[in-house]
């Protein structure tokens, strides 16, 4: 209940407002251990674990985040997430990036459908079982580019405990900083209500 009424009390605010920045913290969403892992609509956090992903769908995590994919919509005819990588090929490793860094349209991403983890693992950029942040570009709803990060736990060798644990995303198109959300005093107002909304309900 807490994180859905957060995530909706953050969507609410951005229709409101002319660019905002979106942020999903403690999803901590499982990613199977299965070839069909978990797909991530990162506009609305919903989910899915078909093989045929959702519809709107981003990021597909697969096999315990040892690899991952762009293709969690498979109705799209084009990807709407770029992870930012080590290179510009749809198949280089992911990069992970620290607390500070930028991401933008200057971020190493690819084009077109691809995947990271087979044949280039994202393994030693990423450590196993410890959290690391991905930078991406993400193609919103209206048709416009955004900038976002995400944390997560990927697992090596298709093990479990892989996890998507947050994500944020800038929806003006300008650069966001990992691991900073920055929400404004507005939404801070609305969650300090949310929450006493939640303890006079308990």
């Amino acid at each position: 209940m807490r994180h859905a009424l957060t995530s909706f009390l953050i969507l609410g605010l951005a229709a409101m407002a002319q660019g905002a920045i979106l942020w999903f913290p403690r999803q901590d969403i499982p990613i199977p251990t299965t070839f069909e892992g978990v797909s991530v609509d990162l506009e609305t956090g919903n989910t899915s674990v078909l093989a045929a992903g959702l519809s709107g769908g981003d990021a597909n995590f697969i096999l315990g985040g040892g690899a991952v994919t762009n293709d969690a919509d498979q109705t799209a005819g084009v990807p709407s997430w770029q992870p930012v990588r080590t290179g510009t090929s749809n198949v280089d490793p992911l990069r992970q990036l620290g607390i500070g860094d930028t991401v933008n349209s200057a971020s190493t991403v690819a084009t077109g459908f691809g995947a990271s983890g087979d044949p280039n693992p994202h393994f030693p950029e990423f450590t196993p079982d410890t959290p690391g942040y991905v930078g991406f570009s993400l193609v919103l709803e209206d048709n416009t580019t955004a900038y976002g990060w995400m944390r997560v736990t990927l697992q090596e060798n298709n093990q479990s405990g892989g996890l998507i644990h947050e994500w944020a995303i800038e929806d003006s198109g300008a650069a966001i900083t990992v691991g900073v959300p920055e929400p404004s005093t507005s939404l801070l107002a609305i969650l300090a209500l949310g929450g006493i909304f939640l303890r006079r309900r308990r």
